[in-house]
């Protein structure tokens, strides 16, 4: 007799396990959630239903539905348990035993494929838990546990147990991820005032339109938010929502995340309901925003952000370039290098810009297309498909919002990290100097070292210049004299100016905000109140009392003395210790020895006889 069902299933499973067979549950009676009697037989029990459909599959090559095998052979093998209750003894005793099975046992080699040997407990859990929100899928997961365990023998599961774990961790969220998603936002906004959200739901309480942004991308926008990238990203999430995420660059020419939403649509409404949020939280809008080639994008700018300039995304425009010229422009191979030299250049002034996209649009002939002189308009950049890239790394479709929104944390936290690492690399290296100019050093301390590559690149472009100032000729020597006729060698530059001194490139102590300081509130204050569960006053009524000195209060002045027993059962307990001015073992050391405290008074009453 077994004292509970589990210790009676645990037993056969034991046993199942040692000869080499799968179990599986076949019937259970209960009465009262009491379980009266338990079925269990051999995996391989029954046969696989089967109809004339099957070998007509099998004949098309599975073309009909997909090739489903089955392990089922008819096996009688079985054993059933029946509760037992007798003098107020209870428990299960075994009813039927059927030990014969009609087919070979499971060699050894291949029993960790077995059902009965592979089982995720919590650290198998935990683990696969930490790889999903690193986004590690289930093959990848499985691959770490054996190089982590030391083989596969003891991994304890198979690609197909971690698939379904993910599975069954999509399933508990499953309808109710959107809440799960607003009411963590709901704590957020408890916990920090900063903190901003808004959403939208449609007559069904379904999610339509969310926004969100945190007090750091509040800080972020207001340092480096003078142009920001809108962009729509689709296949974040199982229900295909449009993830729009308000990017920029930082002081290191990295992205830097300002804000994100979800829309269900790409009307102009949505778009708008999205900027208006933006504008509200951030109390400023941006001096420009960049934006693929979309009339709802383009219509919510112009009726939203009236005072910003709108700018087009050209890697987006390169992607729509071929369906926007002639044919006989995309096999000349001359057009596309020119038009590729122009908008892609860095080294074209304003001036120039313009002379050489005025060239290229009348050497070829494209003054009557709308498009083009549209794009020239609405002049590009390629901002927002960097930080599109770099969302997908982190992001994947068929996800919940609940996972879709950990994903997007996780990258945030990335990008954070990253801006962290770069300020400490400026904090801490010292860079290389091209030449022995004082402003070029001036300006390695000012500017991030990914700007300072670059101003660099320009002062020794401008300190290798040089002009022919002048030019003398003799019989047999032509000479010409050398040197920038800009350059005044009394007037050196030793600094950089104040008014290049103020800007969002600079190192991140220096970097002055594009749109004013903004100060975030720290979480030290609420994390300090949760702990003492109450909340600091502002005023103070009632002030905390002075120091009450008692009688075996031992801090006071007034400390209580102690008696020579007292002394003597405490130095018995001490170990004794050398002292180094005496040489003697004993509770004292060379602070308070004895002898030297006897050496001491017998020097004062020397001075004293001496005296008399």
């Amino acid at each position: 007799m077994f004292q509970s069902l589990d210790f009676a299933l645990a037993f056969y499973d034991v046993y199942a396990r040692a000869v080499g067979f799968d179990t599986r549950k076949q019937g259970v009676r209960k009465v009262e959630d009491v379980t009266m009697w338990y079925y269990v037989v051999c995996n391989r029990e029954g046969q696989k239903k089967s109809n004339e459909d099957d070998q007509l599959n099998a004949r098309s090559g599975f073309s009909m539905k997909r090739r489903r095998l089955s392990k089922r052979c008819g096996c009688k093998a079985s054993l059933s348990f029946k509760y037992f209750s007798d003098n107020g003894l209870a428990g299960y005793i075994v009813q039927h035993f059927n030990e014969l099975h009609n087919h070979d046992m499971v060699e050894s080699e291949h029993q960790k494929f077995m059902s009965v040997n592979r089982h995720l407990d919590d650290v198998h859990q935990k683990f696969i838990l930490d790889c999903s929100k690193a986004n590690i899928g289930p093959t990848l997961t499985f691959k770490v546990l054996k190089e982590t365990l030391g083989g596969f023998d003891l991994v304890g599961c198979t690609v197909g147990d971690i698939r379904n774990a993910s599975r069954d961790t999509k399933a508990y969220a499953h309808g109710f991820d959107v809440q799960m998603v607003l009411d963590d936002m709901a704590k957020k906004k408890e916990m920090f005032e900063s903190y901003t959200y808004h959403y939208e739901v449609n007559e069904n309480n379904q999610l339509v339109a969310l926004f969100w942004c945190d007090g750091l991308m509040k800080r972020n926008y207001h340092m480096f938010g003078d142009i920001v990238a809108f962009d729509s990203t689709y296949n974040t999430n199982r229900y295909c929502m449009i993830f729009c995420p308000f990017t920029g660059k930082d002081n290191h020419g990295r992205p830097v995340t300002f804000a994100a939403g979800l829309v269900s649509n790409e009307k102009t409404g949505a778009f708008g309901w999205l900027f208006r949020h933006f504008v509200e939280c951030m109390g400023i809008a941006p001096k420009m925003i960049v934006t693929d080639q979309d009339n709802g994008m383009r219509s919510a700018i112009e009726e939203v952000l009236v005072g910003t300039r709108h700018r087009w995304c050209m890697w987006h425009i390169m992607h729509k370039l071929a369906t926007k010229v002639p044919n006989r422009l995309l096999r000349d191979e001359a057009f596309k290098k020119e038009f590729s030299a122009c908008v892609w250049s860095d080294l074209l002034e304003p001036d120039e810009f313009e002379e050489e996209w005025k060239r290229v649009v009348e050497s070829h002939g494209l003054e009557d297309f709308d498009w083009f002189n549209s794009l020239y308009e609405h002049r590009t950049t390629s901002i927002s498909e960097s930080e599109n890239s770099f969302y997908k790394r982190f992001l994947k479709p068929r996800v919940n919002i609940a996972e879709f929104y950990l994903n997007f944390n996780h990258a945030v936290e990335f990008q954070r990290n990253s801006w962290a690492a770069l300020d400490y690399h400026d904090a801490t290296v010292l860079p290389i100097l091209a030449t022995t100019l004082l402003f070029e050093k001036h300006a390695s301390t000012l500017y991030t070292d990914t700007m300072f590559k670059r101003i660099q690149e320009e002062i020794v472009e401008g300190n290798d210049r040089c002009r022919v100032l002048g030019f003398t000729s003799t019989e047999f020597v032509d000479t010409y004299k050398l040197g920038d006729s800009n350059r005044k060698s009394n007037n050196e530059v030793k600094k950089i100016p104040d008014k290049y001194c103020q800007s969002r490139w600079m190192k991140t102590p220096l970097a002055k905000a594009v749109h004013g300081e903004f100060h975030n509130d720290l979480p030290i204050r609420w994390m300090v109140e949760e702990f003492y569960g109450m909340v600091r006053p502002e005023v103070v009524e009632v002030h905390p009392p002075d120091v009450v000195k008692t009688k075996g209060h031992a801090s006071c002045s007034a400390s209580r003395l102690i008696s020579k027993r007292e002394k003597a059962l405490k130095d018995a307990s001490r170990p004794l210790r050398r002292c180094k001015a005496c040489d003697e073992m004993g509770h004292h050391d060379s602070r308070n020895c004895p002898m030297l405290k006897e050496m001491e008074m017998e020097k004062e009453l020397g001075k004293g006889k001496r005296s008399i």
